[in-house]
């Protein structure tokens, strides 16, 4: 299951505290962390109004970030309210890396049942814009003891340039006035700020605006405010109602455009058929519509709403999911159904909607990819649209008939809220991946009584199920460096997983797996995991999360699984992910140098090692930070490939290690709408026969050029002829 993610840089309004707290503290002077940093941070711009693009690239590729985790942190006196939460975190800041350009403003509070209370900053440049990913977490105790911090702070950070804000906000107001000037508009005074919105073409690039609110013109519209848009030169952009000055939705900057309070409730019970033809009885809500009688799939309680995918995200329509004949599409019904069961489960547990925020839910229903194929797959959009939070179903397989399918997407959201936002990519990716897997399968635990217990998607049949507790069956690894361990890599893309993220999701799944072989049952499991997410910031990696599962599962009160984690922490081998002195039993590693060749930065690189006995291959990407290509490998003679590929038509070049040099085996000018390349780098011209797509020949090994890979031993290989090959060719 695929989490469908935008990708970028981008900043957002903070949703302040209760308390008022809006100016951010800084610290005179530098500091060091004591977690992990990521990389060498660098160095700050002499300007002193701008972020430098060196500085800029650092945020999107997460260096520099300084993560850290604190038991038992040294502050002074009880917490009781944000304000000394504040306090205590800005006198911590040389401690948890910040520096003397480091603003931190509060977010929100997060109250447990058990008392223990989550006191939530962010980053922010300029005041109050928002570093995407950079946060502190204050985790207080029911007496207002500070039992820990949690952070991921950038060193070295400026304030953008003031002068791209070319209108004021008096300016500002006056746009809105001009654009409604016999509306009766009243321009709500000393409210209106400044904003980053997203752009619509889904590049997850966002523009500066300014957000004006006035009285609500819109009568159907149950809210008493209304926010503009206007951008940073003038131009007036658009508007929504909100429900409060400086709300969430406001500072989304979206709407529900479907208005859920003219609808009346409704109930439809009925039998329905499963994708396998079993039938089900089922009773769902619906909404009906006073004036025409037309019943929609929706529900007016909860604010969910099904309609029709391709014309919500394609044609920018909304077609809600009309009963016909009394009757619905069977799989959506089925998928809105479970959907339900799964957000009413979360609500018992005091989470409301699949944010907490009981922001309106949109299921698209009939999920087609570009061709207007079935895409194959569920996932959680991954932001806020129109107002709604936003999942995608294929109605021709049964993903939504699979509760661990649809209690996993539910959980991307869950997640992505608890933790203040998702970087989906590397350890941050796995973890998010590996943290839905768990919430799926015990959900579907507890509520599913023919579920098979940690194997996720096992109703499907196109080879997603991950097994939790073996995870070499479903090709995953059991341990940092295992033979299907996806390191770290520099640049994400489709065929990398983003950084192994669903590859290496299986390194969390087996805590869980492990929890449950010791007895602890699905329900306790469950509120240890919030607890976990709670406990997490966006770049919280697996080194990170090595040293909080164990607290947390102590300050959850289950002293009793503390060994449990502890044990399976050094079975992952998470803690530390670099490549290890020395391979795991079974295995060796193999390495070489991949240096940063001028001519080839816009090519994708990834190396392909092929069992020369059984024809297994592994793949694998050049390692962030270390400018290494490494792979451990089971015991066994391997041919040794590096694919430079160019997607968009120019020249890619395969290379294969022979002799102790690397010889050209082909130059292909691909990335034409007449082929494609399949996982391992081989391209294929399509000749309109589907089944030949992606069963790529295993190259045949030739003399001297088969790696001898032994148990237990690492094979480093001179880089230097790897160097020599590609200046002959660039």
């Amino acid at each position: 299951m695929w989490k469908k993610m935008k990708t970028g840089f981008y900043f957002a309004l903070i949703i302040v505290m209760a308390s008022g707290l809006l100016s951010g503290c800084s610290m005179p002077g530098g500091g060091q962390g004591s977690g992990s940093n990521e990389a060498q941070t660098g160095e700050s711009s002499e300007a002193d109004n701008e972020i430098p693009e060196e500085t800029i690239e650092k945020v999107l590729n997460g260096e520099g970030t300084v993560t850290t985790f604190i038991a038992d942190p040294p502050c002074d006196g009880v917490i009781r309210e944000s304000d000394d939460a504040y306090k205590a975190v800005c006198g911590m800041l040389p401690s948890l890396g910040g520096d003397k350009t480091t603003e931190l403003i509060p977010y929100e509070i997060q109250p447990t049942e058990n008392g223990v209370t989550y006191y939530i900053f962010h980053q922010a440049v300029g005041g109050d814009l928002k570093v995407n990913g950079a946060a502190v977490k204050l985790i207080v105790d029911k007496d207002g003891k500070a039992v820990g911090v949690v952070s991921s702070i950038l060193p070295n950070l400026k304030a953008p340039d003031p002068d791209a804000w070319l209108i004021d906000e008096k300016k500002a107001e006056e746009v809105v006035g001009e654009y409604y000037p016999d509306a009766g508009i009243r321009i709500k005074k000393d409210a209106t700020e400044q904003t980053l919105l997203p752009f619509e073409d889904g590049s997850g690039d966002y523009y500066y605006a300014w957000v004006v609110y006035t009285n609500n013109l819109e009568k159907k519209a149950d809210t008493a405010y209304m926010a503009h848009y206007v951008d940073c030169s003038g131009e007036y952009l658009y508007s929504m109602p909100v429900s409060a000055l400086g709300s969430y939705e406001a500072q989304l900057g979206s709407e529900a455009t479907f208005v859920f309070d003219s609808m009346e409730s409704d109930t439809w019970k009925g039998t329905v058929k499963t994708l396998s033809g079993e039938k089900m009885d089922i009773e769902i809500p619906v909404m009906k519509d006073p004036e025409s009688g037309v019943r929609y799939l929706g529900d007016v309680k909860r604010k969910i709403l099904c309609a029709d995918q391709n014309d919500f995200e394609n044609n920018e329509t909304l077609t809600p999911s009309v009963e016909e004949n009394g009757k619905w599409e069977d799989e959506a019904a089925i998928t809105y159904y479970n959907f339900i069961r799964v957000y009413d489960f979360f609500a018992e547990c005091g989470w409301d909607g699949p944010d907490g925020r009981q922001t309106p839910t949109l299921l698209l229903m009939d999920w087609v990819d570009e061709e207007g194929c079935p895409a194959q797959n569920a996932c959680y959009t991954g932001s806020v649209v129109q107002g709604f939070q936003v999942f995608d179903f294929d109605t021709q397989a049964p993903y939504g008939e699979s509760m661990d399918v649809v209690g996993h997407e539910f959980t991307h959201c869950y997640t992505d809220t608890a933790m203040t936002g998702c970087l989906y990519k590397n350890d941050y990716g796995a973890i998010n991946e590996g943290m839905s897997d768990i919430f799926g399968n015990l959900i579907a635990m507890i509520l599913d009584e023919n579920d098979v217990h940690f194997v996720i998607g096992e109703t499907l049949e196109d080879g997603l199920e991950r097994y939790m507790g073996d995870p070499h069956k479903s090709r995953q690894p059991g341990f940092a460096w295992d033979r299907f361990y996806v390191p770290a890599v520099v640049e994400m893309t489709d065929r990398n997983d983003n950084g192994g993220v669903h590859q290496n999701s299986s390194l969390l799944n087996i805590f869980s797996y492990r929890l449950n072989e010791a007895g602890m049952s699905p329900e306790d499991q469950l509120y240890y995991w919030m607890n976990v997410a709670n406990a997490m910031t966006p770049r919280t990696d697996f080194n990170q999360l090595g040293q909080l599962m164990p607290w947390v599962m102590k300050t959850s009160g289950y002293k009793d699984y503390v060994g449990v984690i502890e044990k399976t922490v050094r079975e992952t081998g998470i803690l530390g992910s670099g490549l290890p002195g020395s391979p795991a039993k079974g295995l060796g590693i193999v390495s070489v140098r991949f240096p940063k060749t001028k001519g080839f930065e816009t090519y994708e690189v990834l190396a392909v090692f092929t069992d020369t006995e059984n024809e297994d291959r592994f793949v694998t990407w050049p390692e962030a930070g270390t400018n290494r290509i490494s792979a451990a490998l089971p015991e066994g003679k391997y041919t040794f490939r590096i694919n430079l590929l160019d997607e968009y038509g120019g020249k890619s070049v395969h290379l294969h290690y022979q002799d102790h040099a690397w010889q050209i085996d082909e130059e292909i000018n691909a990335g034409s709408a007449d082929g494609d390349w399949d996982e391992c780098g081989d391209y294929y011209e399509y000749d309109g026969d589907a089944s030949k797509y992606g069963n790529a020949p295993v190259e045949t090994a030739k003399e001297n050029t088969v790696l001898n890979v032994e148990s237990g031993t690492k094979l480093m290989l001179d880089g230097d002829p790897l160097v020599k090959a590609l200046e002959s060719i660039r």
